[in-house]
C-alpha cells in the first residue's frame, strides 16, 4: 500500500480496490472533503489509453450529469524503486461512493435473503440510468464496460446511484457500425459482442450504444430479481437464440409480476434486450419512448388509510378512486370504535364502488374491530370480484369472525386460480377445530402458490385441526416460502411431525418461518423440527414456552448439523427449561453452517448462566463462515461478567459483522463485563449498527463510561440504539454520552435510554445545553428519568 503524500493536495487514507490499478479513499487536504483516486502504472502501451481516458473524462467534466461519477482532476508522480529505476503513475481523482451496486446487493441479501428492492427505487433507478447514458450518447461517448460493479452509490438514504469507469469507454468520432474493438465484461456481454468474444475476435462490427443498451437490460434484471445470470447461463443461452429468447422473456415476465405497478417496465426490458441489434432502441430512442408514454412511472394503488376514514363525513359522498386500478390497499383500521352496523354500512359503500376486475395486488386490513359473520359479508363480495388476483393479504386479527366467516372468506379465496402469494391473519377470531376443518380444505386447489402465510394463533385450536393445515400446504408444490403461527393453541409435539412431512413434499422450498409457542412441543417435537429443516435457505423457529428441556435441543442439534444451505436461522428459544448443557449442543454444531451469513439465537429467561453463554459465543468465535448480522438474546439468565469473555472475543475474529443486536438485561454483569465489551468494540471497527440492551445490571458510571470509550471506537457506526435503564448511573455519564457523538463522523441515528438512574434537573438542563452546542445532522435521542431530550 502507498504511503505518504504523493501529491501534497492528497491525504492517502486507505486503499478501496485492487485489480489491475489500484483505488484509493483519500482526503483533499484543502477542502477536508474525502475523495476517489485511482492510480494506473503507466509505461510505453497504457500512457496513450490513460490520456484517452483522461480526455473522456474531462469532456463529461464539461457536460456534467447528477448520474455519472463526476472527474476533479488527474496527475502524474514518479517513484523510484530499489533497484533505482522510475517508474511513473497516472492518477484520477473522483468522487467518492459508498459501494458498489453488486456488493450493494450482496450485503442486503446477506441480511436479509428475501430482500428486494420497492418499486419506486426500482423505476427511479431505471429512468436515472437510462438518462444518464443517453447523456453519454448525446456526448458521443460509449461506455463499453456496463455492469453493477461500475454502478457506485452516492447516498444510500436515497438511493443515489452514479455510472463510473467512463473512462474505459470510447468517445464515437465516425459511424457507429464501423469495427471496433471487443471489450466489457462476458457476464454482461451483448450477443454480438460475446460471439465475437467466444470467436477469439479481436475485433467486431457493432453499433456500441445498442451493445450498452442491452448490457444495461441485463443489470436491470439483476436490479429487479437479485439474480445475477451465471457464467454457464451465459454460455449455454448465448449460443441458442431459441433459448436466449425464452430466457429473457421468462425473466421478464417475472419482474412484471414483481413490480406489477411500474407502468411498461417488460416492454422496456423487451426494447433493450432484442436479441437482433437492429431491433434493440439505443438510449435516445428509450428516453424519448420513456417521456412519450409515460414509461416507468409507479401507478398510484387505490388506498384507504387512516386519514380518509377520519374525514368522512358523510358516506353518501364517499368515493373510491379505484377504476382501472390493479392494486387495491384498503386500510380500515380506523373503524375499531365503530358500532356493528356503522362499520357494516361502511363496508357495503366501498363495497358498491369495487367493481374492478383487474385488481392483481389486494390487501385488507381490519383489526380489532367488530368484525363477525354478519359484518364480513361486503369483503366477502369484494373478494368475489378480484378472481384474477395473483397476491391477497387479509389482516384480520383479533375480530370475531368464528367458523361462518373463516367459511365465507375461504369460499371465495377458492375461486382465485391464479393466486400465487395468500395472508391469512386471522388470530384471535373464536375459531374451532370444526371451522378449520370445513374451510381450510376449500384451498387445496390454489396449486400456483408460492408464498402463503397463515396466522391461525389464539384460537384455542385443538389438536383434531391440525391435519387440515398441512393437507393445505402439501397441495401447493410450488410453493417457495412459507409462515405458519400456530401461537397458543392446544396443540402439541404432533405439529412437528406433520410438519416433517409436509416438507418432504415442498421440493422448492427455501423459506419458513413457523411460530408453535406456547404449545406443548417437549423434546419430541423440537427434535422433528431439527429433522426437517435440512434442505433449506433461510429458517426462522418461534418456540417461546414450549416446554422444551436440553434433550431436545440436543436431537435438534443433530438434525441442524445437515442444514448445508442454511443462510439465516432464526432461534427464539426463550422462558423454556434449556440450561449450559443445551448451549453446549446448540454451540457445537454452529460452526459447522458453513452457508450462515445472519444468525438470531434468542434464549432469554433459561437458566443457561455463564456457561451457557460461554458456550455460544465460543461458536460464534470460532466460525470459519462470516457473519453480517447477529443477534444474541440472554435476558435473564443469571449472567455475569464472567460470562462474556468469549464475546468479546467473537466481536474480534467475525470482522465483515455489520449489523449486531444484543440484549443482556436483568444479569449481573459489571464493570469487567464493560471492560470486555471495550475490548470487543476497540476490534471490531466495521459495525455499523448496533443494538446493546444492558438493563438493570450493576454497571455503575465507571461502567457505562468505558462502554461508551469501547464505543468510541467504531469509526463507521451509522445507528446506536442503547438501553441503560437502571444500571446504577448517574448524571456525570450523560457528559461522557455526549461528547463521544464527536467519534461517529458517520452516525445518522442514537438513541440512548437512560431512565430509572440516579439523574436530577440539573442533568437535564446540562443535557439540553449541550444538545444544542452539538453540530451534526444525525438524529439524537437521549432518555433521563422520564424526560425526552431529542434533536433531529
Amino acid at each position: 500500500m502507498m504511503t505518504g503524500n504523493i501529491n501534497p493536495e492528497y491525504r492517502y487514507i486507505s486503499i478501496i480496490a485492487k485489480t489491475w490499478n489500484e483505488v484509493y479513499l483519500a482526503e483533499n487536504l484543502l477542502t477536508k472533503q474525502k475523495c476517489c483516486i485511482k492510480q494506473v502504472l503507466i509505461d510505453a502501451q497504457l500512457k496513450e489509453k490513460f490520456q484517452q481516458e483522461i480526455q473522456i473524462l474531462q469532456k463529461i467534466k464539461a457536460y456534467p450529469h447528477p448520474n455519472i461519477v463526476s472527474f476533479e482532476e488527474s496527475f502524474y508522480y514518479e517513484k523510484v524503486t530499489t533497484q533505482d529505476k522510475s517508474i511513473t503513475f497516472g492518477c484520477i481523482v473522483m468522487e467518492l461512493g459508498i459501494t458498489n451496486l453488486q456488493q450493494y446487493i450482496q450485503s442486503k441479501k446477506q441480511s436479509d435473503p428475501d430482500f428486494r428492492f420497492l418499486e419506486y427505487e426500482v423505476a427511479d433507478f431505471f429512468v436515472t440510468m437510462i438518462r444518464a447514458h443517453s447523456h453519454l450518447q448525446q456526448i458521443k461517448i460509449a461506455h463499453r464496460d456496463i455492469k453493477p460493479e461500475n454502478i457506485i452509490l452516492i447516498n444510500d438514504e436515497n438511493l443515489l446511484f452514479k455510472v463510473c469507469d467512463v473512462g474505459f469507454g470510447t468517445e464515437i468520432i465516425d459511424e457507429e457500425s464501423r469495427s471496433r474493438t471487443i471489450g466489457g465484461t462476458v457476464t454482461y456481454q451483448s450477443p454480438e459482442v460475446y460471439r465475437a468474444f467466444k470467436r477469439r475476435k479481436p475485433q467486431a462490427k457493432y453499433n456500441p450504444y445498442k451493445s450498452d443498451v442491452f448490457s444495461l437490460g441485463l443489470v436491470f434484471l439483476f436490479f429487479a430479481t437479485t439474480h445475477n445470470i451465471t457464467k454457464q447461463q451465459k454460455e449455454e443461452l448465448f449460443d441458442d437464440d431459441t433459448k436466449l429468447q425464452n430466457y429473457l422473456k421468462e425473466q421478464r415476465k417475472k419482474v412484471k409480476e414483481l413490480y406489477p405497478r411500474i407502468k411498461g417496465v417488460s416492454k422496456i426490458l423487451k426494447l433493450m434486450l432484442e436479441i437482433s441489434s437492429d431491433q434493440r432502441y439505443d438510449f435516445s430512442q428509450l428516453s424519448q419512448i420513456i417521456e412519450e408514454r409515460s414509461y416507468l412511472e409507479v401507478k398510484s394503488p387505490a388506498k384507504i388509510n387512516h386519514k380518509h376514514l377520519q374525514s368522512i363525513n358523510n358516506l353518501e359522498d364517499f368515493q373510491l378512486d379505484i377504476k382501472n386500478k390493479e392494486d387495491v390497499q384498503l386500510d380500515l383500521n380506523g373503524m375499531q370504535n365503530k358500532s356493528q352496523d356503522e362499520l357494516l354500512k361502511f363496508l357495503e359503500t366501498i363495497a358498491q364502488q369495487i367493481k374492478n376486475f383487474q385488481m392483481i395486488t389486494l390487501q385488507i386490513k381490519l383489526e380489532m374491530s367488530c368484525l363477525n359473520v354478519r359484518t364480513i359479508a361486503p369483503i366477502e363480495k369484494i373478494l368475489s370480484r378480484a378472481q384474477k388476483l395473483k397476491e391477497l393479504k387479509l389482516q384480520l386479527w383479533n375480530n370475531k369472525l368464528g367458523n361462518l366467516g373463516l367459511l365465507f372468506l375461504t369460499k371465495a379465496i377458492m375461486r382465485m386460480s391464479d393466486l400465487k402469494r395468500l395472508t391469512l391473519e386471522i388470530s384471535n377470531n373464536q375459531l374451532s377445530d370444526e371451522g378449520i376443518n370445513n374451510s381450510l380444505p376449500l384451498l387445496e386447489g390454489l396449486i400456483q402458490m408460492e408464498e402463503l402465510k397463515l396466522d391461525f394463533g389464539l384460537n384455542h385450536l385443538p389438536m383434531e385441526c391440525c391435519e387440515a393445515f398441512f393437507t393445505v400446504i402439501c397441495a401447493m408444490p410450488k410453493l417457495k416460502k412459507l409462515d405458519l403461527n400456530l401461537e397458543s393453541n392446544y396443540m402439541n409435539q404432533v405439529l412437528s411431525k406433520l410438519l416433517n412431512q409436509s416438507l418432504k413434499k415442498l421440493p422448492l422450498l427455501t423459506n419458513l418461518a413457523i411460530n408453535f409457542s406456547n404449545n406443548p412441543m417437549h423434546n419430541e417435537g423440537f427434535y422433528d423440527l431439527g429433522e426437517s429443516i435440512s434442505e433449506l435457505e433461510n429458517c426462522e423457529l418461534v418456540l417461546w414456552g414450549s416446554q422444551i428441556k436440553d434433550l431436545g435441543v440436543e436431537e435438534f442439534a443433530k438434525g441442524l448439523s445437515k442444514c448445508d444451505k442454511l443462510k439465516h436461522l432464526n432461534l427464539t428459544l426463550w422462558n423454556n427449561q434449556i440450561t449450559k448443557k443445551g448451549c453446549e449442543s446448540l454451540g457445537f454444531v454452529l460452526p459447522k453452517l458453513q452457508k450462515l451469513s445472519s444468525l438470531v439465537i434468542d434464549l432469554s429467561k433459561n437458566r443457561i448462566e455463564d456457561d451457557g453463554v460461554r458456550f455460544l459465543a465460543k461458536a460464534f468465535h470460532e466460525m470459519q463462515q462470516s457473519l453480517r448480522e447477529l443477534k444474541f438474546w440472554i435476558e435473564n439468565v443469571s449472567c455475569t461478567s464472567f460470562g462474556l469473555r468469549y464475546v468479546n472475543r467473537f466481536l474480534t475474529t467475525q470482522k465483515k459483522l455489520r449489523n449486531i443486536n444484543l440484549n443482556f438485561r436483568s444479569n449481573q454483569i459489571g464493570l469487567d463485563g464493560m471492560e470486555l465489551l471495550y475490548n470487543g468494540f476497540g476490534q471490531a471497527t466495521q459495525l455499523e449498527i448496533v443494538n446493546l440492551i444492558l438493563d438493570h445490571n450493576p454497571l455503575g458510571d465507571e461502567g457505562v463510561n468505558t462502554l461508551f470509550k469501547g464505543l468510541c471506537k467504531l469509526k463507521e457506526l451509522q445507528r446506536l440504539f442503547l438501553s441503560l435503564e437502571n444500571v446504577q448511573g448517574t448524571g456525570n455519564s450523560v457528559t461522557v454520552m455526549l461528547f463521544s457523538i464527536k467519534s461517529w463522523s458517520e452516525l445518522k441515528e442514537l438513541h440512548v435510554n437512560y431512565q430509572k438512574n440516579d439523574t436530577d434537573w440539573a442533568d437535564d438542563i446540562n443535557l439540553r445545553n449541550r444538545l444544542s452546542e452539538i453540530q451534526t445532522t444525525a438524529k439524537i435521542n437521549i432518555e433521563l428519568k422520564t424526560i425526552n431530550q431529542q434533536i433531529k
